[in-house]
């Protein structure tokens, strides 16, 4: 079974069947290969080259992987042998030299080796061939590494293992192994593996430590690079009873670290896990041995002796197991004992033989150490596979060691007896079958090199699995396309009938909804498409696909749609706006001349029509047509264009056409150029002015439109120089000339006169100057309208103002940006286009063709004023603005341009606002300041819209610091005025007629008195913000603002001016009234009056009218006012009364009669005491009464401003 199943398998046998079915696919299913409409395997003859190719292809293939092995085989051999060839004085070097002779004799010693022995016929021919093209033959037999301590007994083992060297014979012993105390390493070739004896020194690396280890390093390189795949199929270490039982717990100890040092640098380097046999050598020196087990027979002596130790599921050595199989090895030589001693007659003979048992005891802690310290798991280390421990003797020679009788004669000091040398027998023990049956039959065991194996295992069977991939996946392709195009060919077969029972359902062509046909037009044009959608799938393909040939009847059947349904519905179309398109006259045109191209084939034009019908689509569709529904018609119409001239099939309204002509003729030529450039969307790819874009990000900090429109959205890029320069100017000689052409058969015009006379370069030169003469017009208009637009942000504060002015006074400031940008835009002569001179010479011939052409396209720019001999059109544009010009560029070399120094006035006003922010935030006055009036001049002579900025920014200034200062002066006026007002004065007397408490004459003073605190506040803060000279007083207009209409505070300060003048008359600090008293006339009952005025006495007792005076307040400062009547009244009642207190000659006129005598100083009173009269005139220092003082009586205390 193995051999049919190593045939079937033959990677040899699987690449001609592979070719087989490859030929077979390629004869069979060739002919049904097409690419487009060519089969290129349609005749036998190009099936056989493609055969014929594909076999020679793969013939190189193999002749090129032949010899890029043997290249291979022997730059291996050449890299071995390279160290060989290098001189060098180093030792390592030198052993790296000879290790590379020996290998590289091991190498040819395995070429020349035949391991296909015994194999015969086919199976001995392909084994030979494949171990030489392969390189099978570095894994034809199994490799084991031997290592050990000097002297440990390996070569001797090998020697003696009654192993078959066939290649001895042949090829001489000593030419392939060496005998005895191993230099370097010799390679053992058995018929049934290599075993490779190391030197004991690479184990133990103790003599020259650098040089053995750079050989044991360069020993395991050899291996890895001779059999990558799996260098060794085992290790045998090797440690001698002697080692064991002769050296001290420390040498063990070191020697047990270098063994598993070893054995960890071979797991490390050569990349693979392996079984280890431990060969415990030279047992023949235990005491005893030779007298115990030299009589076995030859059976016996061939059996391993030893024990093999179980693997666990992760393949790892329970090293627990060692203790019960040696006491299984102690319990057989102990159950034997007593059959050997009973053949035995020599005593001492017998008494080895007894203490053989303890003499092997004694081995078992030493070497249950020795395992734990080579082969003990560790979790930072390859976990050795130690597959098992076995006793060997290879040859018998040396002194057995008695270690009983030697600690006996230790302990009581007695003289050690000496054990007499074995005599070599020739024989060896335990090794015969141990190696053949035990070690070699576990070669499988040793791992490979998972990467190697790995690369090389995906590499064959992606080669194999690409073969039979490639079949299974062709013949699975075709199936599939078989059945998808049967399938595709029923679907398309069913969707005929549902777009026939579509197109039987469509509206007749009667009307012009084209929208109606779109579901009948997608279905006729997407029918080969139906079930598959755009793009043809792949498993449709592979030559069977049958779309071509549904499509092609498809499209025909589709283009019968749009020439039998589409184009007369587009022409209704047409024929529609000519009928309802009254109010758009260039709308009409188009309809037009889109109507009569398609009843004139001479004349028509697809670009156009397809401009048009766009054009009248995006219109007059209803919103709920969406953008994907669009681009199908516009797909649609495109393939009806495609089919050459759209001729309308439906009779032509001729009537309809001469309606529309004569009504279009009647616009003068001019306008409809005009009106044709704006609405094909000339300038359109020109970007918009707009604020936000010339001013730069500063621009929304200091700037807005009064129209209320943003920042962002500003002149149309038709109205910009580039839309001038490269948009219009480049468009309207065209549009000029071809509606010029179009006069003739769009209109009807066939005046031939008149079209030769269009026909003159210079009449369509003039043609186009009174084009742009409207579009210039134009052009001015929206800038002036833009400019004018343009207004500065208001301010709602100070604070604000100041922010606005610092940004507009700053090296980068939008505002010069801007007025630069305006400037550019309405600056259309350009300069760089030198051609005045040729222009000026041309310039007669067209002004004498001028009164022709305004003849033919009517006279509507007659009243247009004509321009300066010289000038150049654009000067409609550049003459309105030269003011805004002349600010931003200057006068060449005459100093900066003058918007520099409307830049800084804006800095001088930033400074005013400045000051008087810090001022009004220190609770001060701001400072006086001509910047307002400098400001308001300048302006006066700026052009738009640096007035208006300029104005706003005065005045939004001005009004924000004297709406701050009034509001400081406010909490000023109620901290320093008003709250001692109300303590001092309100609620008492003479402010309150009816108070009890009277007003003191100091606080009187404090408050009234000239520099009192009235007056002092006044003086201080508010006489440059009042006009005093109005009754009432009012705030004064600052720079077009003020401080407002507060006329309740004013007025009382009004009210204590007049106080002030009234009472403090002397300028003093001290209130002070002048009274002059003439008697006018008394009762008889009365004999004499008499006032004391604080000690100054008016008196009159009927006699001569002479006036008395007197001061307010009296000299002694009592206060008191007394009125005295003689003779006292006998009745009982009142002769006089007594008033007390600063005030208590107020109160005294109070309650008198008070009449006006002719003049405002003087008045009369009449004092009544119990029902008797005395009446004097009084006269005041003033023409202000004080006793009937309006402003006294109507004063109240102020809060704020």
């Amino acid at each position: 079974m193995k051999k049919i199943f190593s045939l079937l398998f033959n990677p040899w046998l699987l690449l001609a069947l592979g070719l087989l079915a490859l030929s077979i696919v390629i004869w069979i299913v060739g002919p049904l290969v097409a690419i487009g409409d060519v089969r290129p395997l349609e005749s036998p003859t190009s099936r056989w080259l493609l055969i014929g190719a594909i076999l020679l292809v793969v013939a190189l293939r193999k002749a090129w992987q032949f010899w890029r092995a043997r290249q291979t085989n022997e730059k291996v051999v050449d890299q071995l042998i390279a160290p060989a060839k290098s001189a060098s004085n180093d030792p390592a070097d030198a052993e790296l030299k000879t290790l590379g002779e020996r290998f590289a004799t091991a190498l040819e010693t395995l070429k020349r080796a035949k391991f296909d022995q015994g194999k015969s016929g086919l199976a001995g021919a392909w084994s030979g061939l494949s171990s030489r093209v392969g390189k099978r033959y570095l894994y034809e037999l199994p490799w084991y590494v031997i290592i050990g301590a000097p002297g440990s007994g390996k070569t001797t083992a090998l020697v003696n293992s009654g192993l078959k060297f066939p290649l001895a014979e042949s090829m001489g012993e000593h030419a392939v192994r060496g005998v005895g105390g191993t230099r370097n390493c010799d390679w053992w070739f058995t018929d049934q593996a290599v075993l490779i004896d190391t030197a004991g020194r690479y184990t133990t690396q103790d003599s020259h430590k650098a040089a053995d280890s750079k050989a044991w390093e360069g020993f395991l390189g050899l291996l890895k690079t001779a059999r990558p795949r799996q260098p060794v199929n085992g290790v045998l270490v090797t440690v001698s009873v002697t080692d064991l039982l002769t050296r001290s717990a420390a040498e063990r100890a070191q020697h047990a670290a270098a063994v598993r040092q070893r054995v960890q640098e071979l797991h490390q380097q050569l990349g693979i896990r392996f079984p280890i046999y431990l060969l415990v050598t030279k047992c023949d020196l235990l005491s005893g041995f030779m007298e115990t087990l030299g009589e076995v027979d030859k059976d016996t002596r061939a059996t391993p002796w030893g024990m093999t130790f179980k693997l666990d599921r992760e393949q790892h050595t329970d090293l627990a197991g060692f203790a019960p199989e040696f006491d299984a090895l102690e319990k057989r030589l102990t159950d034997g004992l007593v059959d050997r001693l009973q053949l035995e007659r020599d005593p001492q003979r017998r008494a080895r033989i007894y203490g053989f048992p303890q003499q092997f005891e004694a081995l078992r802690g030493l070497l249950k150490d020795y395992l734990e310290q080579v082969f003990s798991p560790s979790q930072f280390e390859a976990h050795p596979l130690l597959r098992g421990v076995y006793f060997v003797s290879g040859t018998q020679e040396g002194t057995p060691i008695d270690r009983m009788l030697g600690r006996i004669a230790r302990t009581y000091r007695l003289e050690r007896t000496v054990v007499p040398p074995n005599q070599s027998s020739g024989r060896s023990f335990f090794l015969g079958r141990l190696l053949s049956e035990v070690v070699f039959a576990e070669s499988a065991l040793a791992g490979t090199n998972l990467k190697w194996e790995r690369r090389r295992g995906w590499f064959a069977v992606g080669a194999y699995a690409f073969i039979a991939l490639f079949a299974t996946v062709a013949l699975i392709a075709w199936g599939t396309s078989y059945v998808n195009n049967q399938a595709y060919v029923a679907k398309v077969g069913g969707t005929v009938s549902e777009v026939r029972t579509l197109l039987q359902s469509t509206p007749n062509r009667a009307s012009p909804d084209v929208m109606v046909l779109l579901p009948a037009l997608e279905a006729t044009r997407d029918l080969a498409r139906a079930g598959i959608g755009d793009s043809v799938p792949v498993s449709y393909g592979f030559g069977l696909y049958q779309g071509r040939k549904l499509d092609s009847a498809s499209q025909q059947a589709y283009r019968r749609m749009l020439i039998d349904a589409v184009l007369p519905r587009i022409a209704l179309g047409i024929e529609e706006r000519l009928k309802t398109g009254l109010d758009n006259p260039e709308l009409q045109y188009e309809a037009l001349k889109a109507y009569v191209m398609m009843y004139d084939p001479s004349r028509f034009d697809a670009a156009a029509l397809k401009l048009y019908v766009l054009a009248d689509w995006e219109t007059n569709l209803p919103r709920s047509v969406t953008t994907e529904q669009r681009a199908s018609l516009e797909s649609h119409l495109d393939a009806l264009l495609e089919e050459g001239q759209a001729v309308s099939p439906l009779p032509e309204d001729r009537a309809l056409v001469a309606q529309v002509r004569s009504r279009l003729v009647s616009t003068p030529l001019t306008e409809r150029i005009y009106r044709r450039l704006k609405r094909q969307g000339v300038g359109s790819d020109v970007p918009d002015f707009t604020i936000a874009k010339a001013a730069g990000p500063g621009a929304a900090l200091v700037f807005t439109r009064a129209s209320g429109q943003p920042l962002t959205k500003g002149v149309q890029g038709l109205f910009t120089f580039d839309g001038y320069h490269k948009g219009f100017q480049r468009e309207v000689e065209r549009v000029a000339r071809q509606l010029a052409d179009e006069e003739g058969w769009v209109l009807g015009v066939n005046d031939a006169g008149r079209q030769s006379t269009l026909r003159n370069v210079d009449v369509q030169q003039q043609l186009s100057d009174e084009v742009r003469r409207l579009y210039l017009t134009d052009y001015a208009a929206t800038w002036e309208q833009f400019i004018g637009d343009v207004r500065m942000l208001p301010t709602a504060n100070l604070a604000q103002a100041v922010q606005m002015s610092r940004v507009l006074s700053a090296p980068d400031n939008p505002l010069v940006p801007l007025l630069r940008a305006m400037s550019r835009e309405t600056t259309l002569t350009d300069n760089r286009d030198v051609v005045a001179k040729a222009e000026n010479t041309a310039r007669d011939a067209v002004n004498r063709s001028r009164e022709e052409l305004l003849r033919l396209i009517g006279n509507r720019t007659q009243n247009a004023s004509p321009l300066p001999p010289g000038a150049k059109i654009e000067s409609l544009v550049d003459d309105r603005f030269v003011s805004l010009r002349n600010l931003v560029t200057g006068q060449g070399d005459k100093g900066p341009a003058p918007i520099d120094q409307t830049v800084g006035l804006i800095g001088e006003v930033y400074t005013q606002l400045s000051a008087s922010d810090t001022a009004v935030k220190g609770g001060n006055v701001p400072p006086p300041s001509d910047v307002p009036n400098k400001v308001k001049a300048e302006a006066a002579r700026l052009p738009e819209p640096v007035r208006s900025l300029l104005n706003t920014l005065s005045v939004s200034g001005t009004k924000a610091t004297l709406d701050i200062t009034r509001s400081n002066l406010g909490n000023a006026l109620h901290a320093e005025v008003g709250d001692f007002c109300r303590q001092a004065i309100s609620g008492r007397y003479p402010f309150d007629r009816n108070a009890s408490r009277d007003v003191t004459t100091e606080d009187f003073a404090r408050v009234f008195a000239p520099g009192g605190l009235f007056d002092a506040f006044f003086q201080k803060n508010l006489a440059n913000f009042v006009n005093t000279t109005t009754k009432p007083w009012s705030f004064k207009a600052i720079d077009g603002a003020s401080m407002g209409a507060d006329t309740f505070t004013l007025a009382q300060f009004q009210n204590a001016a007049v106080i002030r003048d009234t009472f403090f008359r002397a300028g003093g600090n001290a209130p002070g009234l002048r009274l002059d008293f003439k008697p006018m006339e008394m009762d008889a009952t009365i004999t004499q009056f008499t006032l004391d005025i604080d000690g100054q006495v008016v008196k009159y007792a009927h006699g001569p009218l002479i006036p008395t005076s007197v001061q307010w307040p009296g000299p002694r400062g009592t206060g008191q006012v007394r009125v005295a009547l003689q003779p006292v009244s006998t009745s009982g009642g009142l002769s006089g009364s007594v008033n007390e207190g600063p005030w208590a000659l107020f109160k005294l006129f109070d309650r008198q009669l008070i009449e006006p005598a002719g003049a405002p100083e003087r008045f009369k009173a009449t004092f009544t005491v119990d029902g008797r009269k005395a009446i004097f005139v009084v006269s005041a220092s003033s023409v202000r009464n004080p006793f009937r003082l309006p402003e006294l009586q109507n004063f109240t205390c102020p809060g704020r401003l």
